[in-house]
């Protein structure tokens, strides 16, 4: 063999040996770029709780928590008040417009609870602050009427305070609303947390390189 032709194949056989080495190069690129983008989706997934399971368990504990106050006010002592109102039993007769009030509002919050525990956040916000609003309007007619007559007409010392009872027995509605502002805003913090970790981890990732192409 000439020193042509052993010159001609020892460049061949580096041109082989590099297109080899950056081969190598290329897969474990890819392969790096490939875990980060694993670690990316994985990120944004915790954000997305439409699967079970995606989600801090101190939901869940929230949105039980949320039953309590909406069983005392809502249900046992909202329902009382509802029934007394269409019934005749209240004395004197309220307004109609505060039963309907009160019962938009529990059927309101109610929705706004269902809708919190299919992990709807915004609408179930929106849906529970506009029926506490609307609960708490009308608990605050029978208030206000207590403290006036309080005011005016003697009562035994045991009625003296029966104002204060009946705050005791609403007012606690107003914490479905204050729970569920906590999860909203829980939520949205999880969320920029991620997306800031997605994006750091997609400006890290490496570039792909010229010699590539």
């Amino acid at each position: 063999m000439s020193k042509k032709d052993r010159l001609k194949a020892q460049a061949q056989k580096q041109i082989l040996e590099r297109r080899e080495l950056e081969e190598e190069e290329r897969e474990a690129r890819e392969a790096a770029r490939h875990k980060q983008s694993r670690s990316a989706r994985k990120l944004l997934n915790k954000t997305k709780y439409g699967r079970y399971g995606k989600e801090p368990l101190g939901f869940l504990f929230i949105r039980l928590l949320m039953l309590v106050p909406f069983a005392w006010s809502g249900i046992y002592y909202g329902l009382i008040m509802i029934f007394g109102t269409f019934g005749g039993y209240i004395e004197p007769q309220p307004p109609t417009w505060v039963g309907w009030c009160m019962l938009a509002g529990d059927l309101l919050v109610l929705g706004g609870i269902i809708t919190e525990f299919c992990k709807k956040h915004i609408p179930a916000f929106i849906v529970i602050a506009a029926g506490t609003g609307l609960y708490l309007r009308a608990a605050q007619y029978f208030i206000d009427y207590l403290s006036d007559r309080l005011d005016k007409v003697w009562v035994e010392e045991g009625m003296k305070s029966i104002n204060t009872e009946y705050m005791k027995h609403h007012y606690p509605m107003a914490a479905v609303a204050a729970l569920e502002l906590v999860i909203l805003v829980w939520w949205i913090i999880l969320r920029i947390l991620a997306a800031k970790r997605a994006q750091h981890l997609r400006d890290t990732a490496p570039v792909k390189s010229i010699v590539e192409e």
